[in-house]
């Protein structure tokens, strides 16, 4: 189909630079040149125009925890209140057009996403891609997840259906109408792609009608820490929140705007920095802030979730909590879990997600009758079948089985990395893995809680609870729920190429196990993730923590079994100090969602 391009300069509503103006976004779009009006496909991609490289500069977490006294931080301590509405002169525009041609670049320099928009481009929709404030050609600051950032990519939403304003270029003297849209705009992508699309829906703007977040992140402070624990994306140890935004802050690859900005850039950097507190890896306002799932009552689109079961970067329970949410609201949604990891599944082989999105969108944005609004909700891969995709109504699908372990009194988790088979340099982590599930050590407990008389599916969010003394002022709690048995396995691995076509390889032998699902906890946060408590010694003390959601069958014979330890190499710090754990293993309890 024969196209537009054009690029503008949207005008939000903050001022993150300071400079009494409000920050202009450059946006540009690709649309079918038709003589009807055309619905947008909006993509915030804070990636966009590259990204600085060289700046990716991980923490070391071969480091201690730190130990806290009680804290006693209550709930209102930690809410975030909206900020005051930053307030600018406007001055009015010199003339006024209705297109703002531009040369198209190489999408690789705009686009970085997949082939879908050229797709959707065929079926009649415009793509919109920006990078947002503080990206390359835009004004302002990148503050990652924040307020700032999620109203400037919702005055795009805003210049799409006439409420806001756009220019040919920074000087603001010629405004840009978008009279081509017809108001209806869909958010979609993957990853902070998705997540952007999250936290615009959840502000309830008007003529976003739908967003298709895939691993979209809900909950900032679930993606870079979890119960009092500085944990980001596993692979990715020592990453933040401040980390990325200084590798998104593009606009220091044009080195004359950058001198202009880097005094202020680095007093951001300092304020994130702050705001994140990696020391206590507590829930905090500056967390509350990036946490959208408490705004999913807002959120007037419709929401089709895309999740991989296996992406242990945004995790399932990122696309999977705010789907819970939406059904409990009763709005207008769709989930599709997939056996991949961080990934499109467009061109997966036998995968329904391409014709899915095409009459969810066509549904959605044109008001076609597609049919899609009667159908399942849920749409899950099977782990044993990959051809086989599972329906479903209503998340999680499947009751709850409470086991109690048969414990043998009280049993003790050294936990002492240096007595592992894990090296610091060498990161051997599967070496480390294979230890802690297929041998009888020191620093953990294992027990197995069932053998399967028949393939059984274990959908949804498990839970552990269990008393433990420990011996000193603060320890890292994992567990984690494995499937033992010998087998061939279906993998992650793309069998193929992401782009055209693929499926997910089989293993070349048989493997003994498989870790379904992790869970952790910092033993001071067994409250609450916003306040630490005090540890005495000799106290025994009930901690209680979630695991990962996932769906998996396990297969008929193998083992569901639990494991029990401290630190975990491939998710938290890892500290030099030994830390005995004591645990009373007949108060073990674990409920698991099969029936």
């Amino acid at each position: 189909m024969e196209a537009l391009f054009e690029r503008v300069f949207v005008e939000t509503t903050v001022d993150t630079d300071q400079d009494g103006q409000y920050d202009l976004i450059a946006v540009y779009i690709k649309r079918p040149k038709l003589d009807e009006k055309v619905p947008a496909v909006f993509v915030a991609n804070p990636y966009m125009l590259h990204c600085n490289e060289d700046w990716y500069d991980l923490y070391d977490v071969n480091t201690n925890i730190q130990a806290y006294p009680s804290q006693n931080v209550q709930r209102e301590d930690i809410t975030f209140h909206p900020k005051d509405p930053v307030v600018c002169p406007k001055k009015e525009a010199e003339q006024i057009v209705e297109s703002s041609p531009y040369p198209e670049p190489d999408p690789s320099a705009y686009e970085c996403i997949s082939d879908l928009y050229g797709h959707l481009l065929e079926r009649g929709y415009a793509g919109v891609f920006s990078g947002g404030i503080g990206t390359r050609g835009s004004d302002g600051l990148t503050m990652t997840g924040s307020e700032e950032e999620i109203l400037a990519f919702k005055s795009v939403i805003d210049w799409l259906n006439g409420r806001a304003r756009a220019f040919r270029d920074k000087t603001r003297t010629v405004q840009v109408l978008a009279s081509w849209c017809t108001g209806s705009v869909a958010m979609s992508a993957r990853s902070y792609l998705g997540t952007m699309c999250i936290g615009v829906a959840a502000t309830g703007v008007e003529g976003l009608k739908t967003i298709l977040p895939e691993a979209g992140i809900s909950n900032w402070y679930e993606y870079y820490r979890h119960n009092g624990l500085t944990l980001p994306a596993m692979d990715w140890q020592g990453d933040d929140l401040d980390i990325l935004a200084k590798y998104c802050f593009s606009r220091a690859l044009d080195s004359n705007d950058f001198a202009s900005i880097k005094p202020l850039f680095e007093k951001n950097q300092k304020t994130l920095q702050e705001g994140e507190d990696r020391q206590s890896g507590n829930y905090n306002r500056f967390w509350d802030e990036r946490n959208y799932l408490q705004h999913a009552n807002r959120i007037q689109a419709s929401v089709f979730v895309l999740q991989g079961l296996n992406d242990w970067n945004v995790k399932p329970d990122q696309g999977i909590r705010l789907y819970e949410k939406l059904q409990e609201l009763g709005k207008d949604r769709m989930m599709l879990l997939h056996q991949g990891q961080h990934i499109y599944t467009y061109h997966l082989e036998d995968s329904p997600t391409l014709g899915l999105i095409d009459r969810w969108l066509d549904y959605y944005l044109k008001g076609i009758d597609t049919g899609i609004q009667n159908e399942s909700k849920i749409y899950i891969e099977n782990n044993l079948d990959q051809k086989l995709w599972m329906q479903e109504e209503v998340w999680p699908p499947k009751s709850y089985k409470s086991y109690r372990v048969q414990g043998n009194g009280n049993q003790m988790i050294v936990d002492d990395l240096s007595q592992t088979i894990y090296d610091r340099k060498q990161k051997n982590t599967k070496a480390w893995l294979d230890e802690l599930v297929l041998t009888q050590n020191a620093h953990s407990l294992s027990f197995d809680l069932e053998t399967m008389k028949e393939d059984t599916r274990f959908a949804g969010r498990a839970k552990v609870s269990f008393r433990a003394r420990i011996q000193q002022p603060t320890a890292i709690l994992s567990a984690m729920l494995v499937e033992k048995g010998k087998q061939v396995r279906l993998t992650p691995n793309l069998d193929g190429d992401e782009n055209h076509s693929f499926v997910f390889k089989m293993e070349e032998k048989p493997s003994d196990y498989f870790v379904i699902t992790r869970g952790w906890m910092n033993a001071q946060n067994r409250l609450n993730n916003y306040s630490k408590e005090a540890i005495d010694p000799d106290t025994w003390y009930t901690y209680s923590f979630d695991f990962v959601s996932n769906d998996y069958t396990i297969p008929k014979g193998h083992t569901l079994s639990l494991i029990l330890y401290g630190m975990d190499v491939d998710q938290t710090q890892l500290p030099f100090v030994v830390t005995e754990i004591e645990v009373d293993t007949t108060s073990i309890v674990c409920d698991c969602p099969i029936e």
